[in-house]
């Protein structure tokens, strides 16, 4: 957050509280990958949050637009609230397949604990976000549990 506030001061911008959360969220994403550099990625941020922030400010009607508006979540991470779906997700996503109900409440399982953690501002390293199911050729490959996990 330090860096991230430096980085804004530094180039006279301003986000809002819950756009610097989420700006956290995904560093802390980030943070896993090898070569991982804490001012290096919230300049990477930043410039992807300016192009976004320009688009949005773009798609307002000139009247409503602003040059010295805050950073909003959505310049951070467009799928910032991803999380309100994941239950629906996890449904639709295993909707045609008969016996998952396993799989299902196992996923609800980590997604329940994700939200908990969330919650409580802990980490969320500790929960799996990629699962390889084994079956019939066909029935399932990789599948990633981000847009299926809270943040």
């Amino acid at each position: 957050m330090e860096a991230l506030n430096w980085k804004l001061k530094s180039q006279d911008r301003t986000a809002t509280d819950a756009a610097k959360k989420v700006a956290i969220e995904v560093l802390a994403r980030q943070r896993q990958r090898p070569n991982f550099g804490n001012i290096g990625e919230v300049e990477n941020q930043l410039s992807a949050a300016r192009m976004r922030y320009q688009e949005r400010q773009s798609s307002l009607p000139l009247s409503e637009r602003s040059p010295n508006a805050p950073f909003e979540p959505q310049d951070f991470d467009p799928g910032f609230d991803r999380s309100k779906d994941a239950a629906s997700n996890l449904a639709t996503l295993f909707e045609d397949m008969v016996g998952a109900e396993e799989i299902i409440a196992k996923l609800r399982k980590w997604q329940q604990m994700a939200k908990v953690r969330k919650a409580m501002g802990k980490d969320l390293q500790m929960i799996p976000t990629n699962f390889v199911f084994k079956g019939p050729p066909g029935m399932f490959s990789s599948v990633s549990a981000r847009s299926l996990l809270p943040g």
